[in-house]
């Protein structure tokens, strides 16, 4: 054998080396470190559901009136996200004043529009705040758009994807027989 080859074994058994010694540290802090740990003691997570008095103390309590903030009355006076909703006659929205964003996650059908989406659109309409909602089937618009101009003032605007309206039209035209060459 010759000195290069020689060379290049000795390099990757070096390597081997430094390889095995940097798992074996690392193993000693990887999750058998924390099996010694009795049970409850933070190895599963430590999360719980928030009591009355920590939610009290979080979030601002506002009576959630749209009804009368449409005809100008009794605006809200604070800004942020409905967070959620108590009471089914005289609600009241728990708001959370935060500088913080949101995002809404869950399978088709179990609410995210009616009892998220919307009830924050109508609570920054009525506390003044501006916003921006993306809109892919119009819903936000077509609902909303009226309300926010009509009871509340805004400017709507609404951004038209041609992207979209191209492949219909090229849909269309394809249906119908016709070729676009």
């Amino acid at each position: 054998m010759d000195d290069k080859k020689i060379y290049l074994l000795a390099l990757m058994a070096a390597c081997l080396i430094i390889f095995a010694i940097v798992v074996s540290v690392l193993d000693s802090r990887g999750i058998n470190s924390i099996k010694s740990k009795a049970v409850g003691d933070g190895q599963h997570g430590t999360a719980r559901w928030a009591t009355k008095p920590e939610i009290r103390q979080t979030f601002i309590s506002q009576p959630y009136e749209p009804d009368l903030w449409r005809q100008g009355k009794n605006l809200p006076k604070v800004q942020g996200t409905v967070i959620g909703c108590q009471g089914k006659v005289n609600t009241t929205a728990l708001v959370d004043t935060g500088d913080v964003h949101s995002l809404m996650i869950g399978a088709a059908g179990v609410g995210k529009t009616a009892y998220f989406l919307y009830p924050n659109i109508e609570f920054c309409l009525a506390s003044g705040m501006s916003f921006l909602s993306t809109d892919t089937k119009g819903d936000i618009a077509r609902n909303y758009g009226n309300i926010a101009k009509n009871c509340y003032g805004y400017n709507v605007s609404v951004l038209q994807d041609k992207i979209n309206d191209l492949h219909e039209t090229t849909t269309e035209a394809t249906a119908e027989g016709t070729t676009g060459g």
